[in-house]
């Protein structure tokens, strides 16, 4: 995974607890099973971002 970037996630101790449970019950690393939530909500939303058409020093020569 070269192109990871870390994510940090802040949640109440309670909730954080028994996600821990949760992970060390099924087996699941808590990094990865994040990942995938994160992945299966953004599909399930049918999110994809729309990408710019030109890079940024292309609009700043045009705007020149």
């Amino acid at each position: 995974m070269a192109d990871s970037v870390r994510v940090q996630v802040l949640m109440p101790k309670p909730q954080a607890e028994r996600f821990d449970a949760f992970c060390r019950e099924m087996g699941y690393k808590k990094s990865p099973l994040i990942a995938r939530l994160i992945r299966e909500h953004l599909d399930r939303e049918d999110f994809y971002p729309q990408l710019d058409l030109f890079s940024r020093e292309e609009r700043q020569s045009r705007e020149s």
